[in-house]
């Protein structure tokens, strides 16, 4: 018996539609951050630090990994269409 190579290209649409589901979850992240961090009375050095150096690093951290999650589902998203258009 072969053994199987392919994919569902219906189950691959749902892992991309998941990869931007959790990218927007970790753009709501930052979003929610920021916003809380603009209210927040804090003045003085450690807050600079935070921001410049701790939250920077996250922001930007969070912000490439939604990058990448959006690049993966586009990516699964042209692979289930070539999959299908294989099998066609």
């Amino acid at each position: 018996m072969a053994e199987y190579l392919g994919q569902n290209p219906d189950e691959v649409r749902e892992l991309a539609n998941l990869f931007d589901t959790k990218a927007t979850d970790l753009e709501g992240v930052v979003s929610a951050i920021n916003s809380k961090l603009g209210s927040t009375t804090w003045v003085g050095n450690d807050r600079t630090r935070f921001e410049t150096d701790t939250w920077s690093t996250i922001q930007s951290n969070l912000n490439q990994i939604a990058s990448t999650l959006r690049e993966a589902g586009t990516t699964a998203r042209t692979n289930a269409t070539e999959q299908e258009n294989a099998s066609a």
